[in-house]
């Protein structure tokens, strides 16, 4: 047979891959592409149906399987290992091959009445199990199975290869750690969208036991791979407010030293799929992803290649040797959309970099495709016009809906080989109709990396399930200044002071920065910067997982993107800028910087985790995440002679002041309940040095009963609004010695300008919340009527500034970003022009908004709106949130859910965010999510159940049959429900079996 080798270049591929796909699978051919270096590898087929995105870690459709190829040619035969398994009914992912190349292990699923057995037992469970491929004895085509995990209540993913045959790292929604019994009844945390049960990171032995959860993030951890430095590497959904998106991070295998490696801070939004370049090839060091958006793209975006060796983000480089910016670029000669809409030149998934000297990667690609009156055409034959009408995001739904030319092609992924440096793709396997290709690996011998060693623990510690957090500096911060000088107002400025963080020259010849904290003024207390500095005590806090398949969730919740949260207290941060405290281990930690009042000045979004004894050091708030720390070397062990010398002499080497504090007590290294400072540091003994101001501030027991809380007080660091802030509103408190001129709502009880009385809302809520937490509509001068947007083809009511801004942006803190603040305090801080213009100053006359409530009471608002305006922190209170088990799962699948794919799914999908300053879309769009999971849009849908006995006062048919729906669609003249419909019977009909009464 006569072999004809085509080199593709990448803006020709789109051509070839459309030709080839014509093909089918495994057929010969008198011309068959060679692949330069054959290797065999294996790939999942799946089916297009499959409805794949980065929020959801367990989609599965009939149709998958595992495929071998003999060779990394489109003509080479194909070997389907699991179809007596699957029997056409069941699904695969996520294939790794072994370090030896003769193994691939891989995920599985098939359902219960599938009629295969292996060892003597049936071999499908219905869920997501690991199995392996051995091809050791028998070759591609007579090798063997064996199923690793076989559990029928859980799911289990991406499985890799740990080295030196340690077994295997995965993610599953086992959750060993995060899960809970309540009531007898064993409870699963559900995403921060309310909707699947987290995926987790997990190991295993090579036999399939001793299975530990090693991670513990309130959303998915996805893709890990074995670094080969040993590290685990993997994508993690961080979603915390206004952060919605997918960041590389890595850790050792035992879950201790887990942190970003790259992507929390650089443009796009998910990165997916890391895997590092060949270790000994041209492009060591970086690290391929794909990048695409949180949905709508079937899991397919732009070929990302990452330097991260030299840079931690995109503008924040490891030295000066780089470039200030450069952390990623696309692999591709044609730039391929990371984000939502038509990519002209395609989109790629699941690349595999080979590790054999040639800097290869294989990929799962797919052209950009589009439907034309129902029939498949590639995107080279559209019209200007018809271009045109793709690519305007100011088009209605409706508009989108009645075009002959949709954006809807299935997702007919083929896998070709790539050269980065030639730019040549070549075709390796194009799938039948009906299928794709994806998560291709080279079945060959690689390097295997290195065998990372468990962390040393401090054994007293994990015995009590806590860990130790020190961070040497909160002002060791990057080049942009994420925890500097933009965090400050000039209210923040004491007297004397032109800048809160003084500034000097790096030490370090290698460091980036411009300029950086001077630590030896700031933690001088004859020195005036000494006084200047912002931060008095960081604020540790913990996430509550929302608890999935309960009722009424979302409206307990409230207006917000946040998740409940609880406060585990508080510590000071020392002059140099250093804390060291104690923190639970094995759950999501959350870091404040706060404030001389209490505010936080910087919010770590995301979740911080630290295992059982770890000892976990961090250089500063959001420091280069390269090099030596700011406070270290001549920095941390020159001690100021204005520092008490009972202090001073008994410094060591290395210890920050907070080492030293807690060394010397180390009850200090317990959080305490309360905002308590005392500056034990300036020796006032000496001319001219005088110790920083003292704070007490508690709920009750001030030194001024005046300060005391009169309402009730949060317990366990648990602040609910109609329990702890609404009563705020309505104390009757005196002003001008006039009882009752002082109360809240004396003035603020008119529902045209600010109503705070403790009356209830059509929602269910206080009427005072959604006051606060939502802007008015800005009206048209010209219509009269208020005025919208179209957002994604949804229109809605354009609003003005809130009183609460929880969609800050970055991390900059909800208590400082909002204008309630600003009134409560009587201070600037951080809100915008706009809100000092929708909520200006109170009038001539009005009492002094800064006076009427006392230390506890602003304790308690600014709190609460750190911690992110949630209605409920524990919506076990909210006397909708419970368990309704009538409310089938099944029932759910074959009634409800066709009617929200068809009436509602086009507008309630995921929306992430992008760059450095993290700014989301409004949550307002986030708080409903559908992405066609069954797990996640039944559990996602009972959270708008509130009231099973009336089916159509719940939420989830209430607004969709009310005109108009969403709130702009103003010229609306049907409901997107109408209570006549068919669609709207079928969800009531389900509400109304969970009535028990």
């Amino acid at each position: 047979m006569k072999k004809i080798t085509t080199v593709v270049g990448f803006a020709a591929a789109i051509a070839a891959a459309l030709v080839v796909a014509g093909c089918g699978s495994g057929s010969s051919s008198d011309n068959t592409v060679i692949v330069n270096g054959d290797v065999p590898l294996a790939y999942a087929k799946r089916a297009v149906t499959l409805n794949m995105n980065p929020t959801d870690g367990t989609p599965s459709a009939p149709g998958g399987d595992l495929i071998i190829r003999e060779k990394s040619s489109a003509s080479a035969r194909e070997i389907n290992v699991t179809a007596a398994i699957t029997q056409g009914n069941g699904d695969v992912s996520d294939p790794e091959v072994s370090y030896d190349g003769k193994k691939i292990v891989f995920a599985m699923r098939c359902p219960t009445s599938n009629t295969a057995a292996v060892e003597g037992v049936p071999a499908c469970t219905g869920r997501w199990n690991i199995w392996e491929y051995d091809t050791t004895s028998g070759g591609l085509a007579g090798g063997s199975l064996r199923r690793i995990t076989a559990s029928a209540s859980d799911d289990d993913v991406d499985p890799a290869y740990l080295p030196a045959g340690r077994g295997f790292v995965f993610s599953s929604n086992r959750q060993t750690l995060s899960k809970s019994e309540v009531d007898g009844v064993t409870t699963f945390a559900a995403d921060e969208y309310e909707r699947e049960r987290v995926l987790n990171l997990h190991t295993m032995d090579a036999q399939g036991g001793a299975i530990t959860q090693i991670s513990v993030n309130q959303s998915h951890d996805r893709n890990p791979v074995v670094r080969p430095n040993g590290d685990i590497m993997f994508s993690r959904w961080e979603h915390v407010g206004p952060r919605n998106r997918f960041a590389i991070f890595r850790a050792k295998p035992d879950g201790t030293d887990m942190f970003v490696l790259y992507g929390s801070h650089s443009p796009g939004n998910s990165f997916l799929h890391p895997r590092d370049m060949d270790p000994k090839g041209a492009y060591a060091g970086q690290v391929v992803s794909s990048l695409m958006p949180l949905s709508r793209t079937r899991e397919g975006g732009a070929l990302m290649m990452i330097d991260a060796a030299n840079y931690s983000e995109q503008n924040t480089p490891a030295s000066r040797a780089v470039p200030l910016a450069g952390g990623q670029s696309q692999m591709t000669d044609r730039t391929l959309n990371d984000g939502r809409g038509l990519s002209l030149f395609g989109r790629v998934t699941t690349p595999f970099p080979l590790w054999d000297g040639t800097d290869r990667v294989l990929v799962s690609y797919r052209p950009c495709e589009v439907t034309r009156d129902g029939d498949v055409i590639p995107c080279a034959t559209l019209t200007a016009e018809e271009l045109e009408r793709l690519n305007n995001r100011d088009r209605t739904m409706e508009e989108v809906a009645a075009d002959t030319v949709q954006d809807n092609a299935p997702p007919a992924y083929a896998v070709y080989m790539v050269d980065p440096k030639k730019q040549t793709w070549l075709i390796v396997a194009a799938p039948p109709a009906g299928f794709m290709y994806t998560d291709p690996v080279a079945l060959q011998a690689r390097a295997e990396p290195n065998a990372a060693q468990p962390t040393v623990i401090d054994a007293a510690l994990a015995a009590q399930g806590k860990a130790l957090i020190e961070v040497r500096s909160v002002y060791d911060t990057d080049g942009l200044q994420r925890m500097g000088e933009p965090m400050i107002a000039a209210v923040d400025l004491p007297a004397g002071c032109v800048r809160g963080i003084a500034q000097t020259a790096p030490l370090d010849a290698a460091d980036t920065r411009a300029s950086v904290a001077d630590l030896a003024r700031i933690k001088d207390p004859a020195d005036p910067a000494y006084h200047c500095t912002p931060a008095r005590f960081v604020r540790a806090f913990r996430a509550s997982a929302p608890v999935a398949g309960m009722t009424g969730m979302r409206e307990a919740i409230g207006e917000t993107d946040f998740e409940p949260q609880q406060i585990l207290g508080y510590a000071p941060v020392e002059p140099d800028g250093s804390f060291k405290l104690l923190v639970p281990a094995d759950t999501p930690l959350g870091l404040a910087i706060l404030d001389s009042k209490g505010r936080a000045l910087q919010t770590h979004l995301n979740w911080i985790q630290v295992r059982p004894g770890e000892r976990r050091t961090c250089d500063g708030c959001h420091s280069p995440r390269r090099g030596a720390a700011l406070n270290s070397g001549v920095v941390v062990n020159t001690m100021p002679g204005s520092i008490k010398s009972a202090l001073s002499s008994q410094h060591q080497s290395g210890e920050t002041m907070a080492s030293l504090r807690t060394r010397l007590d180390p009850a200090a290294l317990n959080l305490t309940p309360d905002l308590v400072y005392s500056d034990i540091w300036a020796d006032t003994t000496q001319p001219g040095v005088r110790a920083r101001a003292s704070i007490n501030v508690r709920y009750t027991g001030n030194a001024n009963p005046a300060d005391d809380l009169a309402t009730p007080a949060p317990v366990a660091g648990v602040i609910n609004y109609p329990d702890h802030v609404a009563p705020i509103w309505t104390r009757v408190r005196s002003a001008a010695n006039v009882a009752g001129a002082g109360t809240c709502t004396t003035c603020h009880a008119d529902p045209a300008k600010l109503d705070l009385r403790a009356t209830f809302g059509g929602t269910g809520r206080m009427v005072s919340y959604e006051e606060l937490l939502l802007g008015d509509p800005i009206i048209d001068p010209a219509t009269g009527q208020p005025q919208t947007r179209l957002e994604d083809g949804v229109p809605v009511i354009v609003r003005g500034p809130a009183l609460v801004e929880n969609m800050a942006s970055g991390a900059e803190s909800i208590s400082r970003s909002s204008r309630l603040t600003e009134i409560v305090f009587g201070e600037l801080l951080k809100s915008s022009a706009a809100a000092r213009t929708a909520h200006p100053n109170p009038p001539a006359g009005a009492p002094d908004h800064a006076t009427l409530l006392n230390a506890a009471e602003k304790r308690v608002i600014t709190e609460w709106l750190d911690l992110g305006g949630q209605y409920y922190n524990d919506p076990s209170k909210s006397p909708n949130v419970r368990r309704v088990v009538a409310l089938s799962r099944t029932a759910f699948e074959a009634n409800v859910q066709p009617v929200l794919n068809s009436s509602c799914a086009g507008c309630h999908q995921p929306v992430g965010s992008s760059g450095a300053a993290q700014a989301g879309t409004s949550f307002l769009r986030n708080r409903f999510v559908l992405t066609g999971n069954p797990e996640g849009d039944y559990n996602v849908t009972l959270t708008m159940v509130t009231d099973t006995c009336n089916a159509a006062a719940n939420p989830l048919l209430a607004r969709p049959s009310t005109v108009p729906h969403p709130a702009g669609a103003t010229g609306q003249a049907t409901p997107v429900l109408a209570p006549a419909s068919a669609g709207y019977a079928a969800i009531a009909s389900w509400i109304s079996s969970g009535c028990t009464r």
